[in-house]
């Protein structure tokens, strides 16, 4: 390679290497180095990416491997442009970001067209809306693409049978009374375009405990949190909903369970199941 030819591949590669760090005001240009699952991302840099506005399924569940090796073929090894909401990271500092890609293998776009990947997950029925206030930019857009899916039955919208959908159980392990039981929660999103009163509908583990739900309107695409301990249910209509079991130990066992939603009629509409080695660490603020 003769002189001139090898500074012209030096300058390629630094104007390469600052475009992949460059941050403006749309957001940050960087390289994926890892897909964790499928709303998940490690940079090359070794930054962590929650996307935002969505939720896919634990590892373990149905369409969880399906939805990882579709982020998968759309972002490894490849420049993303992540664009922020309000509230930039976590408490863990991990960034919370709506990701753009260039791939071409996705229903509807050209090659060379930026795709949102937070948007086509959504659209294959890989993942269902997951809204954190403040983070809701898209909050109409995603509930749209949402029922387009869910009309069509793909993926996940094949089995889900109702409205609401467990996103997460995090146990302490059938813990005896203390602290352990206020860190114990379960997860549930309402996955419809609708508000929802959830009066009536209970959730119970394998073993037979068994809590219903009082009165809480829970807006489309919010999440309510059913902490196992004792302390003060929030539910002002404002956002996310947090009710409190008021149990004094554990029900959620850290070896395993399974989950049982049931509608105000007695029909389960969602059963979530876990095993030891299947659990993973959410991202999201809260968690």
């Amino acid at each position: 390679m003769n002189r001139k030819r090898l500074q012209q591949t030096v300058l390629l590669l630094l104007l390469s290497t600052a475009l992949l760090a460059a941050t403006d005001a749309t957001g940050l240009v960087a390289t994926v180095r890892e897909v964790i699952d499928g709303d998940t991302i490690v940079l090359r840099d070794g930054r962590k990416v929650r996307y935002l506005g969505i939720n896919a399924t634990e590892h373990g569940q149905p369409y969880a491997r399906e939805a990882t090796n579709f982020n998968r073929r759309l972002v490894s090894g490849l420049p993303v442009r992540l664009e922020f909401d309000q509230v930039r990271e976590d408490r863990h500092g991990r960034l919370l970001a709506y990701v753009y890609a260039t791939k071409c293998e996705v229903r509807g776009t050209k090659c060379g067209e930026e795709t949102m990947v937070n948007e086509q997950l959504l659209a294959e029925g890989l993942a269902h809306v997951f809204f954190m206030p403040p983070n809701t930019r898209f909050t109409e857009r995603f509930l749209q693409v949402q029922e387009k899916a869910h009309t069509a039955k793909r993926g996940m919208w094949k089995a889900v049978r109702g409205p609401l959908k467990i996103a997460r159980i995090e146990p302490k392990g059938n813990a005896e009374e203390g602290k352990e039981a206020l860190g114990e929660y379960v997860r549930i999103a309402n996955v419809s375009d609708q508000n929802l009163d959830v009066s009536g509908y209970s959730i119970a583990d394998r073993d037979g405990h068994r809590y219903e739900f009082p009165s809480a309107q829970l807006r489309p695409g919010y999440v309510l949190t059913l902490v196992t301990g004792e302390g003060q249910d929030r539910r002002d209509h404002a956002g996310p909903v947090t009710l409190y079991w008021s149990r004094r130990a554990g029900v959620w066992n850290d070896r395993g369970d399974t989950a049982y939603l049931r509608d105000p009629k007695g029909e389960v509409v969602d059963r979530f199941e876990y095993k030891v080695g299947t659990r993973r660490e959410r991202l999201y603020p809260g968690d």
